[in-house]
């Protein structure tokens, strides 16, 4: 009995050993992206947390990665194949944008957003959508002829 017992301490410590893994890469993320993370992808494990200059990189294991500016905000959001959480995109655009999305069937073929001081892009399946901040316009980029 004291062998199994003791069999069953040795699996159950490396099963918690193995489980934080990605620990140390959470320790890495500041708390106002901490929270993005876990209001949008709940339960989600990180691959990488990254500072360059400055902007955060942060990478989830087998999902999207996201980029953050020096004040935390999202730019931009890959979602590498993956489609966007819907309720990511009603809290996260501007109301005008997210309308023009749910009316044109688009909100659940969001797999990019990417965000600057002039203009919101959505990125669908086969075509792009522009949001310019400046006057509420919408527009689908005209690729080059």
């Amino acid at each position: 009995m004291k062998k199994i017992i003791h069999l069953f301490c040795i699996a159950l410590l490396s099963i918690v050993g193995t489980g934080c893994h990605d620990t140390d890469v959470w320790d890495d993320v500041p708390a106002k992206i901490a929270t993005f993370l876990n209001q949008y992808y709940p339960n989600s494990q990180l691959s990488s947390c990254e500072r360059t200059g400055s902007d955060w990189h942060v990478r989830i294991s087998d999902g999207p990665a996201l980029t953050f500016d020096a004040s935390y905000n999202w730019t931009v959001i890959a979602g590498y194949g993956e489609t966007l959480p819907q309720v990511l995109l009603f809290d996260q655009l501007p109301p005008a944008l997210y309308d023009y999305l749910e009316e044109t069937g688009s909100t659940t073929g969001v797999y990019s957003l990417e965000r600057d001081k002039q203009c919101y892009t959505v990125g669908l399946s086969n075509t792009s959508v522009v949001y310019d901040i400046s006057t509420g316009r919408i527009h689908s980029p005209v690729p080059p002829a």
